[in-house]
């Protein structure tokens, strides 16, 4: 067997079981405006606590689309929804779309009302046009000929793929990656690619392509300008991506540095993602044997193919979703062999959270319910990971005889968050969660920290005693934990580019004001996390407060 370990270079400990499969929103749900819920397309997170997904609706009279969820964590709500904003009647959204900690980017089919144009394709940011359809492009002489597959970063940044063409209203002739409001273009036909050996064809960049939380980093796979059907490599930052000396190219060796196989080549791209921090993956096929050919590559390095054994199950066939978070762990879902029948399965890491046939908490309310089996995993995009290791994923389910479609969250972190944190100077709050075992004699829980300033120091503090401070010690948060509190000194941390930072605890040996204090079963301990903030001038902030029943 071969072992599939992702976690982060921040010491994040394996996750633990994780709680039921929760449907946040359902097939024939009610939502406001007398609206009934038809189907559930693609979800979204934005590595705090937001999660979103993509949903058809009907009035009974017409097809409307929305999104639908929280930016800041809670419970689910519209946020946008077809709208006539200015001359521009929205109507269809693609399902693909993006959240940050405070817009929506989403990309709505459009009538303008004055010129009598229908069905104008475009990229927008909650009520502002980022790019549409036979307007102007960044390109000189260009005109747009559509936008998909919109994103944005934490901070607001959009990007997305774009078409353009020479005439107004034309047939796309360049297509490319770009990003922001000035849609500067990153990757685009005809471009020569730094380590690639052809200019970008005509398809230039692929759909799947992903952008890290703040737009640090970007990996898409391309098509090169060629003839042949082996015509696809992987950029990374603008490069070409070189593994074990030779290029991540259709055709080319995948090198046994990086796990190939004897005379195994490169076959094809599926999934990518990168972090923040600069870890990326890659899912595709080799040309080697179809029974070994699917895999997974985590920062150059194949770690898991398809006929190795993961949590007791045989993969085989396909890889059908994966993402990557912003702590470097990575959900995906891949066919498996479950005594002799073929199954979905949903893997976080190496650990298995769910199996096709499993009964799921279709009511919302925290326990599974009987008469329920999970059927398929659905959609294109529809797996999506928070940095705190919530699951979110959409699912066809067997209820009663019925197949219905819903939204769901698989959380595996553990405890319960409490306290109000105030944003920083990355423009949103920053979270403290959790992972591991509440069990005291386990000794394997690790906090996380996220949305911190980047390249800032920070460290945690705990105590058993919950409170809340305002604007302590001159600070712009709250601190929500009072009475001894005991501060890792030996752990101040840098919170990277990633703006992340985590701490795996030694429960034997917990720090108090009064020196070492063991854990014990039956104790509830209120964990916080303190950080430098130096924008707009040198201060500090804090992260919410988590609280641990330990047994």
């Amino acid at each position: 067997m071969r072992a599939l370990h992702l976690l982060s270079v921040a010491l994040l400990t394996e996750l633990a079981a994780a709680q039921a499969p929760s449907a946040l929103l359902r097939e024939g749900d009610a939502l406001p405006g007398s609206l009934i819920v038809t189907g559930i397309n693609n979800t979204a997170v934005n590595q705090t606590t937001g999660y979103a997904t993509t949903v058809s609706a009907t009035d009974m009279a017409s097809t409307i689309s929305l999104v639908w969820g929280n930016l800041g964590g809670g419970s689910g709500s519209v946020l946008r929804q077809e709208s006539t904003i200015g001359t521009s009647e929205q109507t269809s959204f693609e399902s693909f779309f993006g959240i940050s900690g405070t817009s929506v980017c989403y990309s709505p089919s459009v009538n303008d009302t004055v010129s009598g144009v229908t069905a104008l394709d475009g990229i927008w940011i909650d009520d502002d046009i980022i790019m549409i359809e036979e307007m102007p492009a960044s390109l000189p002489g260009e005109f747009w000929t559509f936008g998909s597959r919109g994103g944005i970063t934490q901070d607001g940044v959009a990007y997305w793929v774009g078409g353009t063409s020479p005439a107004q209203g034309g047939s796309t002739s360049t297509r490319g990656l770009f990003v922001g409001i000035t849609a500067t273009p990153v990757l685009f036909t005809g471009q020569t690619v730094p380590g690639l050996p052809l200019p970008l064809g005509s398809a230039a960049v692929d759909f799947d392509f992903r952008v890290s939380s703040l737009g640090g980093h970007f990996i898409s796979p391309v098509a090169l300008d060629t003839s042949s059907t082996e015509d696809g490599a992987i950029v990374l930052d603008g490069s070409g991506l070189m593994i074990g000396g030779g290029l991540v190219r259709e055709a080319q060796p995948l090198p046994a540095s990086a796990g190939g196989l004897a005379g195994e080549n490169w076959d094809n791209f599926d999934f990518v993602g990168v972090t923040e921090s600069g870890r990326y993956f890659i899912t595709g096929d080799s040309d080697a044997d179809t029974a070994l050919d699917e895999f997974i590559l985590v920062d150059g390095m194949i770690m898991v193919r398809e006929g190795d054994t993961l949590d007791g199950f045989v993969l085989e066939g396909s890889i059908e979703g994966a993402f990557m978070n912003e702590a470097g762990d990575m959900a995906f879902v891949w066919d498996v062999d479950d005594a002799g029948t073929n199954k979905e399965a949903l893997y976080l890491n190496d650990d298995l959270l769910l199996l096709e046939g499993q009964a799921v908490d279709w009511d919302g309310d925290g326990t599974i319910d009987p008469g329920t089996a999970l059927t398929d995993f659905t959609g294109i995009s529809s797996l999506t990971l928070a940095a705190d290791g919530t699951v979110y994923f959409t699912a066809d389910v067997d209820v009663n005889g019925t197949v219905l479609e819903g939204y769901f969250c698989l959380s595996t972190g553990i405890g319960a968050n409490y306290c109000m944190a105030t944003p920083n100077s990355t423009g949103m709050a920053a979270s403290i969660s959790a992972s591991g075992s509440t069990l005291a004699s386990a000794n394997d829980v690790t906090l996380l920290a996220t949305t911190l300033p980047s390249n800032q120091f920070a460290y945690f503090v705990n105590s058993q005693t919950q409170g809340f401070i305002p604007n302590v010690g001159g600070s712009q948060g709250n601190l929500c934990i009072l009475g001894d509190i005991g501060r890792y000194n030996t752990q101040v941390f840098s919170t990277g580019a990633s703006g992340t930072g985590s701490l795996a605890l030694d429960l034997p040996n917990t720090p108090t004001p009064f020196g070492a204090t063991a854990v014990m079963a039956g104790e509830t301990w209120n964990f916080q996390c303190w950080f430098r903030d130096a924008n707009p001038t040198p201060t500090s902030n804090l992260t919410n407060g988590l609280s641990l029943l330990f047994n």
